[in-house]
């Protein structure tokens, strides 16, 4: 199984969505799972990205058996570069970390960013999708020698356009989601006073004393 991750950002809260989906060829998502919305206390620096994102995607792996995910897609990169030569960690890099921290294991980890780093990035593929399109989608790898073999992968997904079906699902769902957020959290009408007539008080004493109570 492979779960496809997006974020959305807004009015100072974000929340990730991740897809559900079987293999690279498939057309529909299986199922969505969604974080809880989440302040975001850091302002955006490069490179910086999973200080806004990964507390959402490790809520969104809660909810589902992570031992039966082959494979994780961020919207980004796993690996970044400070000098073109060298990588440091990204945002999938550290997704791997805090796997292994939680559960004690390792997923592949791939990283379909949409537009390029300010450096080049060693071991980043580029695809070109669509029978239009001439932007490429850059590819990177939790295990860099792979990244070849995912772009071929990424290369042939569902879709006709530059970014493939499934993530594009994933996308639209997040947007989807913040509406019926907003739908369910529309400020309530102004609560009226109730008015209610609890009849005279001698009127009750006096029913009281019928039936036997004694009233001081």
């Amino acid at each position: 199984m492979i779960i496809a991750f997006d974020t959305y950002y807004y009015d100072g809260f974000s929340y990730t969505v991740g897809g559900v989906f079987e293999s690279w060829t498939d057309s529909e998502v299986r199922y969505y799972v969604t974080s809880k919305r989440n302040l975001i206390d850091c302002e955006y620096k490069s490179g910086e990205l999973y200080k806004r994102e990964l507390p959402c995607i490790m809520q969104c792996l809660s909810l589902v058996n992570i031992e039966n995910i082959d494979t994780i897609v961020v919207d980004g990169f796993v690996w970044l570069s400070e000098d073109g030569k060298g990588t440091i960690k990204g945002l999938g890099a550290r997704l791997n970390d805090a796997i292994k921290l939680r559960y004690g294991i390792e997923k592949n980890i791939v990283g379909i960013a949409k537009n390029p780093y300010h450096v080049e990035i060693p071991n980043c593929k580029e695809v070109i999708r669509g029978l239009e399109s001439k932007k490429p989608l850059f590819i990177t790898c939790s295990n860099q020698e792979e990244s070849e073999y995912y772009s071929v992968l990424i290369s042939r997904m569902h879709g006709d356009y530059r970014i493939p079906t499934i993530i594009k699902a994933v996308d639209t769902k997040s947007r989807e989601y913040l509406e019926e957020y907003e739908l369910d959290n529309e400020e309530e009408e102004e609560t009226k006073p109730i008015d209610i007539n609890f009849g005279s008080f001698d009127e009750f004493v006096k029913e009281a004393e019928d039936k036997g109570f004694k009233c001081l």
